[in-house]
């Protein structure tokens, strides 16, 4: 062979090398996150998806408006696919997570929920996913019952004139 020849087969053995790693590159791409074949996690995605969120929304919709957001006002963000993951018998955790460039670091969101298929009831378990959902499906909060009390029952306390007069029948001690 002569060397002209093997230069001609060396550079088409480079082309096609390189076609062959671009097709592979363009067309062979690892898919995004694959949901599992249960359909009751399939169901409990649903059930997280759909439910109504504290401003009238959907879950779902109420997620996308707030990297919509991060979209409209240009910053860097990084959008998760949903996930679904078994928890024991009849319990999921499914979970969103959505990362924004902060001022110095990445900030993370991650909105989780735990379901319960069998009940088909939703549980809120992260700080983010807090704010999203309806004040009546949210856990109650420590202490409650020494915060605040009930309309009705709170104590009345004799005014400072009523002790000195001597006309108070009982005084409540807090």
């Amino acid at each position: 062979m002569s060397p002209q020849i093997k230069k001609i087969v060396g550079y088409l053995l480079v082309v096609f090398l390189f076609i062959g790693f671009f097709v592979l590159y363009r067309y062979v791409q690892p898919t995004g996150y694959h949901l599992p074949d249960d359909p009751l996690a399939l169901e409990a995605l649903e059930l997280v998806k759909k439910h109504r969120s504290r401003q009238g929304y959907t879950l779902d919709e109420a997620v996308q408006l707030m990297v919509d957001d991060l979209k409209a006002k240009g910053i860097p963000f990084h959008e998760g696919d949903w996930q679904v993951a078994a928890q024991g018998e009849d319990k999921y955790m499914v979970r969103k997570i959505v990362r924004e460039k902060g001022s110095m670091e990445w900030i993370e969101r991650e909105y989780a929920w735990r379901v319960d298929s069998k009940e088909k009831s939703i549980r809120v378990i992260s700080l983010a996913a807090q704010q999203l959902m309806p004040f009546e499906n949210l856990p109650p909060l420590p202490h409650g019952d020494q915060i605040s009390s009930l309309p009705g029952t709170m104590l009345k306390l004799p005014v400072l004139r009523e002790i000195e007069e001597g006309s108070v029948n009982r005084v409540h001690l807090i």
